[in-house]
């Protein structure tokens, strides 16, 4: 093998057409990415001795919301006065009789106003509905803290919030029946719902219990209150979300049963397409012949091996909690991310990511994977379209494909961070960039793969 040729291009990989063949031949799976699992494995970051500087690696626009209907302002709106209204009832120089307290007291409640007073700068609008919800749980949080420290006890009032919390969470699962005007609609819409739903389900969970001296530990108390106040503040927007959605839709129907048979059918896809790659999966030494230390081959096999492990457990857990939305989700990101391992394979045999890393060879692969990146929304099959959370028509295939390619935008748009914390090294980056490639070019195929299971 050689050790200097460049990464295959996009047209050098297998087409749609082939690659879904091949997916059907073990019937699907996985493919995906997981942005949370790190590359880092205890490996010594200091050995390159290239300078890589964060804005080597340019960020690359986000596609429009994959939410298929537009998401109301007055939901965002509603946290941040809510969360003012919390903030109002602590006094700016609290009088509280311990010193270290108040002061800590003092400083958690200006750094809250000031974030209330900054732009929420998320990509997506059901994304800064989560930082606006972070907002309304610190401040219920500062509250809470400064109620206790001055003998004012929510001992009784907390596990009363979450007990009506939990009620009416129980009333709006019962009544969520996927009603949409697809499976497809279905998927795009009430994977958010779900997360939102998952969210406050743990938040309303007594961990941590408000303390029976709330006075002597105050930050526990005000903790809990947090919680509560979270939690309550996602089912809102569940709620929000849902309603926005169904009355956007003439004649929404029940699409439960559809996700459950798309899901079942799935899953067993995602088993046998990980199984084709198994022997490259969870191993202390990448099984080549060539020698990767030291190369971006190194990270990128080791990275797209994780992230398969990461996605399909991913997948599963879903699948078990019935979170068929998000399960339908998963499934294809694990298709993506399989399919990203096997062509890091046969580039590796093949001699590619072993050359020497330099600050032109960086620019070069994040170009490449910003072109992958931007394809994506290119791809997919013809479709009506349903109107769009940003404005305009967009293909309800397209923001499927839009949601299975988050792994890759996520990544990319962290990897400056990595660079400028001195997390990655420039071999190390290298490699991630050629994942971030690799798995958008693996999402059309998979977002095909998903939508004929849909149908």
């Amino acid at each position: 093998m050689t050790g200097n040729r460049e990464p295959p291009s996009g047209r050098a990989m297998q087409s749609r057409r082939t690659v879904l063949a091949a997916l059907g031949t073990v019937g699907v799976a996985g493919l995906a990415g997981c942005s949370s699992v790190p590359f880092w494995d205890g490996r010594d970051d200091e050995r390159d001795d290239v300078s890589l500087s964060a804005d080597a690696v340019e960020p690359v626009a986000w596609p429009p919301s994959p939410f298929p209907v537009a998401v109301p302002p007055t939901l965002a709106e509603g946290h941040r006065e809510r969360a003012r209204e919390l903030l109002a009832t602590v006094p700016s120089d609290p009088s509280v009789p311990n010193r270290s307290i108040a002061a800590e007291i003092r400083s958690d409640r200006e750094r809250v106003s000031n974030r209330l007073a900054e732009a929420v700068e998320e990509p997506w609008p059901t994304e800064g509905l989560g930082e606006w919800r972070g907002r309304v749980g610190s401040a219920a949080t500062v509250r809470g803290t400064y109620r206790a420290a001055t003998g004012e006890s929510d001992a009784d009032a907390v596990p009363a919030r979450s007990a009506a919390v939990r009620e009416e969470l129980g009333a709006f699962v019962a009544g969520h029946e996927y009603r949409a005007a697809s499976p497809l609609d279905a998927v795009l819409a009430s994977a958010p719902i779900e997360r939102l739903v998952a969210d406050c389900r743990r938040r309303v969970r007594p961990n941590p219990a408000y303390p029976t001296d709330p006075l002597s530990r105050p930050f526990q108390a005000g903790e809990a209150v947090g919680r509560v106040e979270l939690a309550r503040a996602a089912l809102g927007d569940a709620r929000g979300l849902r309603e926005a959605h169904l009355t956007a839709r003439d004649d929404p129907t029940p699409q439960w049963a559809a996700l459950i048979d798309a899901t079942d059918r799935l899953r067993i896809a995602v088993s046998r397409t990980r199984s084709t790659v198994r022997d490259f999966l969870d191993v202390d030494e990448p099984p080549f012949v060539a020698d990767l230390e030291d190369t971006a081959g190194y990270w990128l096999f080791t990275g797209a091996s994780r992230r398969v492990e990461g996605t399909v457990q991913t997948h599963e857990d879903h699948v078990d909690d019935g979170e068929y939305a998000t399960a339908v989700i998963e499934a294809g990101r694990a298709l993506a991310a399989v399919e990203a391992l096997r062509a890091a394979i046969d580039g590796i045999r093949d001699g590619a990511y072993q050359s020497a890393v330099t600050v032109d060879s960086v620019s070069r692969a994040a170009a490449r994977a910003r072109e992958a990146i931007a394809a994506v929304e290119e791809s997919g099959d013809s479709g009506s379209g349903d109107s769009g959370s940003e404005g305009g028509e967009e293909r309800p295939d397209r923001r499927l494909a839009t949601q299975l390619a988050r792994p890759a935008l996520e990544s990319l748009a962290y990897v400056p961070t990595r660079i400028e914390e001195r997390y990655a090294d420039a071999t190390r980056v290298q490699g991630e960039l050629a994942w971030i490639e690799l798995y958008a070019r693996a999402v059309p195929a998979a977002t095909g793969f998903v939508l004929d299971r849909l149908e």
